[in-house]
């Protein structure tokens, strides 16, 4: 059992240090960042100021979704000032469709609760532990969306390879992607 354990243990250490793992890390971080600031306002209104459950759940994602986009431009090194629509509106499509999804949890949660004849602190921890559950599996998605379509690295696998290997500013000359004319000529002519 012990060895199993090593080995899954190497394997995801292994699987870490691969981009996607690393772009997976960091976007971890920036998940944690935003749940927090998240289940903390949720609760908050929901507790403390008495909104109803959708209100409360919006105004979570509002101040998770602002955290999250900050720091998701970190996790995938954006630098500089976004490209709307390649970059901004996306991005926010996505939280909103996240903002959806835990509102209607975060709804749903409430009622049942309230059916089951949960109030005060009950209620809280059982309509928050929905909302995180659902903001887990929007992590998820929301990571799959912005790795390999929204922030998907866009160069040529070769360049691609070249930058992560450390190459790109190397001294070798870029690689032609086709051949001269005089090298079509070549070869046309040798297919004579």
């Amino acid at each position: 059992m012990t060895h199993c354990v090593t080995r899954i243990i190497a394997a995801v250490r292994s699987k870490l240090h691969t981009t996607v793992g690393k772009r997976f890390s960091r976007f971890a971080v920036a998940a944690a960042a935003a749940m927090a600031v998240s289940q903390a306002t949720l609760a908050s209104c929901l507790g403390g100021l008495h909104w109803t459950a959708g209100r409360s759940a919006l105004a979570a994602w509002v101040a998770g979704a602002g955290t999250s986009y900050l720091v998701s431009r970190w996790a995938w090194e954006r630098r500089g000032i976004p490209h709307p629509l390649k970059e901004t509106i996306p991005f926010w499509a996505v939280a909103v469709g996240a903002a959806i999804v835990l509102t209607s949890v975060t709804k749903f949660a409430n009622r049942h609760a309230l059916a089951m004849g949960l109030s005060g602190a009950q209620r809280l921890l059982f309509v928050g532990a929905a909302f995180f559950v659902a903001n887990c599996v929007t992590f998820v998605t929301r990571f799959l969306i912005f790795h390999y379509v929204l922030f998907a690295d866009r160069r040529p696998q070769s360049a691609a390879v070249a930058a992560s290997s450390g190459l790109a500013n190397s001294s070798f000359p870029p690689a032609r992607p086709y051949p001269d004319s005089h090298d079509s000529q070549d070869v046309h002519n040798h297919m004579r």
